[in-house]
């Protein structure tokens, strides 16, 4: 998500001329290298990168920072400092740039954590689709991370069928820093991800890699369990149990069957929650697009 530079895209082609890669991979282009390459250049671009194992699929912009060093864009100011973030791109703003990104067939991802940047997103995407809520659904926008969550943006998201990307493991991660950032009647909107399941908001989640950690199997217990105990993570923390999930909802947004298989000692699903831990790979089986 939000490659920088085309020398990325260089080596993932040669990788890919030389044999099968042992993955699949979908790429964004960041929302500035796609700019500098507008029109007919970024589609000759896109097609020259076009194979069997890698795609250049969407293009992701920024709507406003991180809760940690709170520059994330909220509603409220920050219980310890009183502000309340940075907005990068407001939604006729957002509009604007993704507009012709869309006419010419782009994927379409906005990083987005506080409430009021999920908001400006929501509205920039109902712009550009021009109030065509099916339209928005059919093309799967996404919001990366979705963080802090009122009802109504969570029903908005339904609404309009926009994908939310979550991090199971920033629940845990940040559950110091969700209570030193958000005043006591507003930590509830801090990672609702069964709320979001619940309003049938699409969910897939990804790894933030390597702000947290790659491995999905410690991610997948941190979703249920609200934490993981598998080595090397060091003293775990908990996540609030409006962040976790069932293991099947779990196991869903964290898999594609589309993608291939991947080879498991024992079927999640299926094992009580503090067994999660014991769960390791034994292969994968990528299938080519």
């Amino acid at each position: 998500m939000g490659v920088r530079g085309w020398g990325y895209l260089d080596a993932l082609a040669a990788l890919q001329a030389a044999g099968p890669l042992p993955a699949r991979v979908r790429v964004y282009l960041a929302s500035g290298l796609a700019a500098e390459a507008a029109g007919a250049d970024l589609a000759a671009r896109r097609s020259g990168y076009a194979g069997p194992w890698v795609r250049v699929e969407g293009v992701k912009f920024y709507a406003d920072g991180w809760l940690g060093p709170r520059t994330c864009a909220v509603c409220r100011g920050f219980a310890d400092t009183g502000e309340e973030g940075v907005l990068f791109l407001d939604g006729p703003a957002l509009a604007r740039r993704i507009a012709p990104l869309i006419e010419a067939g782009w994927r379409i991802a906005a990083h987005a954590i506080g409430d009021r940047a999920v908001a400006a997103v929501l509205d920039g995407y109902e712009l550009a689709w021009g109030g065509d809520l099916a339209g928005i659904a059919a093309a799967r926008p996404r919001i990366e991370h979705a963080s802090l969550l009122s009802a109504e943006l969570i029903a908005r998201m339904a609404a309009a069928g926009v994908t939310a990307c979550i991090q199971p493991s920033f629940a845990v991660t940040d559950s110091a820093q969700v209570r030193l950032a958000l005043p006591p009647g507003r930590r509830e909107l801090a990672y609702p991800w069964a709320a979001l399941t619940a309003a049938g908001v699409p969910v897939v989640a990804g790894s933030d890699y390597p702000i947290e950690v790659l491995d999905p199997l410690a991610g997948l217990a941190r979703l249920v369990r609200g934490r993981s105990d598998r080595p090397g993570l060091g003293t775990p923390a908990s996540a609030q149990p409006r962040s976790r999930l069932s293991a099947a909802a779990a196991f869903a947004a964290m898999t594609d069957a589309a993608a291939g298989r991947t080879l498991l000692t024992a079927d999640p699903r299926a094992l009580a929650p503090e067994q999660l831990d014991q769960v390791c790979v034994t292969g994968t089986e990528p299938l080519p697009f």
